[in-house]
């Protein structure tokens, strides 16, 4: 997509800036006004895993690029709020998909079509289905905000392990040191084709390799200390993302991002949820067991 605080949290630094954003005089309910929510409550009822006190926080993290649900990162918060780990789900994962509002459920379906079935609430519903996991909250960025946050920030520095020339994404690089602007890092986490060999797993190496240099470099910046600098970023993020309803006011954000300021870069790890082939269709993936379990089982 999908939340960061202080040096940034996966793909989703909204709440860091947001919660940074809310000291200009003035911007509160300008950046309120951005904001729009989901009730998951609503959406998907009460049959849902606990939400017990003491645990690790879990949001899910949602890419959208064209309508469609392109990313998907659980991340994984301890209770001092210093120390995360990202588990990032291949949208061609073969998984039951729960009832999605009047959407009937079905029982094997790519896990990106929840999001094309029945939104975000239905893709936290598979989630939860798949793994057993509450889901605390979610949030949904569209990417092309994505893409003028990064220009907001004047570009990411990354060190590319390979060369890219990928027709479909429009992107054309060579491999070392690179910063990349907005419209190259949103090239970049697209890109699958050109890379390994083309699968979206290798997709997802690129985009975890992104969220690190990003993080390092909201960190390395301090982009918080200039409120006006967090203000413009805010300003674009809240047009960008959906969350939940118990996430989404500036209040609620800005409590998150006061829980989280521990949080360092170093202390992220990223892990893909283990998978294998699909055999009815090579061309997907299915959750490898007992490791994927063993990856739910620890959160």
């Amino acid at each position: 997509m999908n939340v960061h605080l202080k040096r940034w949290l996966a793909v989703s630094g909204a709440a860091v800036v947001i919660a940074a954003g809310v000291v200009v005089g003035g911007s509160y309910w300008r950046l309120e006004s951005n904001l729009k929510t989901v009730d998951l409550s609503k959406e998907i009822g009460n049959a849902r895993p606990p939400s017990t006190p003491g645990r690790p926080l879990n949001i899910l993290l949602i890419g959208k690029d064209d309508g469609r649900s392109d990313t998907a990162m659980v991340v994984q918060l301890n209770a001092a709020g210093d120390a995360a780990r990202v588990i990032s789900i291949p949208r061609d994962t073969m998984v039951p998909r729960p009832r999605c509002g009047n959407n009937p459920p079905a029982s094997i379906a790519m896990f990106n079509s929840a999001f094309s079935t029945g939104g975000a609430a239905c893709t936290v519903a598979t989630v939860e289905q798949m793994s057993g996991v509450r889901i605390d909250h979610f949030v949904q960025i569209d990417f092309n905000g994505f893409r003028d946050v990064i220009d907001r920030l004047g570009g990411v520095e990354i060190d590319l392990p390979e060369p890219i020339n990928d027709e479909k994404s429009g992107l054309h690089v060579p491999a070392g040191p690179q910063k990349l602007d907005g419209t190259q890092a949103l090239a970049f986490v697209r890109t699958r084709y050109s890379i390994g060999d083309g699968s979206d797993l290798n997709r997802i190496k690129n985009q975890q390799l992104f969220m690190k240099a990003l993080s390092e470099k909201l960190a390395n910046e301090n982009w918080l200390a200039s409120p006006q600098k967090t203000f413009d970023l805010a300003d674009i993020l809240t047009k960008s993302i959906v969350t939940d309803e118990d996430l989404g006011s500036i209040s609620k954000l800005a409590d998150l991002a006061g829980k989280l300021t521990a949080l360092k870069p170093e202390s992220i790890t990223y892990v893909t949820l283990p998978t294998e082939t699909y055999l009815p269709d090579p061309n997907r993936v299915q959750p490898k067991q007992p490791e994927a379990d063993a990856i739910w089982s620890a959160v």
